[in-house]
C-alpha cells in the first residue's frame, strides 16, 4: 500500500494534482481509501488549507 497526500486552498486545485498524478502513472492505481481535510491556518482570518489523502496500490 502507497500513500500520497495533496494540499491546496480549494477543492478545484486539488481535482487537478489529482488528475495531473494519476494521468502520469504509468499503470492502473487502485484507489484504497481517501480522506480529506480542513486544517485552520489562521484562526483570525478562517484561513485554511484542505488536505486529500489518498491510499493507493501500483496494478502495474
Amino acid at each position: 500500500m502507497k500513500f500520497k497526500m495533496f494540499s491546496g486552498g480549494d477543492s478545484d486545485a486539488i481535482v487537478a494534482a489529482v488528475n495531473e498524478w494519476l494521468s502520469a502513472e504509468p499503470g492502473r492505481v487502485a484507489i484504497r481509501h481517501t480522506e480529506t481535510k480542513l486544517t485552520p491556518t489562521d484562526t483570525h482570518t478562517g484561513a485554511a488549507v484542505i488536505l486529500f489523502s489518498v491510499w493507493y496500490e501500483d496494478e502495474a
